[in-house]
């Protein structure tokens, strides 16, 4: 099989435990460009956090971000996919937030995803977790007032809370929303990204590959977390980093090195060049 996309997923996958791109991942996606192989990032940041790695690997293909709810087309620099909360759900998944003091911030639907807010008050722990765990920055407001179906809502809150949390979520809202839940390295916070029903990496790709007239067997797909499932799942070939999920690395048809040995160069190297 001749491969013609790469799909890459950022943190824990492109960028190494120190959130670099190192040399030899950006040589081997460079080489496998000049292949013609087309390259995807597939993510859950939003917009401004992925383009600076659009513009370092000078790629012109959509991107898919937040997690599937939003596709961006790099070449004609506009949202052609955008998917929401149902704007009544996610209004009362925010009051439940504030009466039950989580910590959370509302990707809005009006920006596309990139105007991120939080009520003030909330995010008042000893760790900056904002810029640690969702690599964020929000604007607080006195009361989030949704406008618009928002494309995502993020938390993270001590284990308890969100466990009790996710109950609740599983249990009124399944089939509204799609909550991925994400730990720690210490397991101390735990975090849930609640998106779209029926929204997934694996979807935006699905759709991007077809765009591009790239078949799904001519699809490789690198990730690192339960995020990324749906991703690999679909692409031909789904690879899972070895810093990975176990949850991945259980569907993925390969396990690439870790995220420190250049894994995603690595696997360029065999399976692209």
């Amino acid at each position: 099989m001749r491969y013609k996309l790469l799909a890459l997923d950022i943190d824990g996958t492109l960028l190494n435990s120190k959130s670099e791109l190192t040399p030899r991942t950006k040589e081997a996606i460079l080489r496998a460009k000049e292949r013609g192989i087309i390259v995807v990032l597939a993510t859950g940041r939003r917009l401004a956090k992925t383009l600076p790695f659009v513009d370092d690997l000078g790629l012109s293909a959509p991107v898919v971000i937040h997690n599937g709810a939003v596709i961006y087309d790099i070449a004609s620099q506009q949202t052609i996919v955008q998917r929401g909360i149902e704007l009544a759900i996610a209004r009362d998944i925010v009051d439940k937030l504030d009466s039950l003091d989580i910590n959370y911030v509302v990707y809005t639907g009006e920006s596309a995803g990139e105007r991120v807010v939080a009520p003030i008050g909330t995010w008042d722990e000893e760790e900056d977790l904002i810029a640690s765990y969702l690599i964020e920055s929000a604007e607080f407001l006195e009361h989030v007032d949704l406008v618009a179906p928002p494309v995502r809502i993020s938390t993270i809150d001590r284990v308890p809370k969100i466990e009790a949390l996710f109950e609740l979520l599983s249990r009124d809202y399944a089939e509204a929303m799609n909550a991925l839940v994400f730990e720690t390295e210490l397991n101390v916070w735990r975090g849930i990204e609640i998106i779209p029903a029926n929204c997934s990496k694996g979807q935006g790709l699905a759709e991007v590959a077809a765009r591009l007239g790239v078949g799904q067997g001519e699809v490789v797909a690198i990730g690192d977390n339960v995020n990324d499932i749906e991703m690999i799942a679909w692409a031909g070939l789904g690879i899972a980093m070895d810093n990975g999920s176990q949850l991945l690395k259980e569907q993925a048809k390969k396990i690439a090195p870790s995220y420190d040995e250049d894994g995603v160069a690595q696997v360029i190297e065999e399976f692209l060049l």
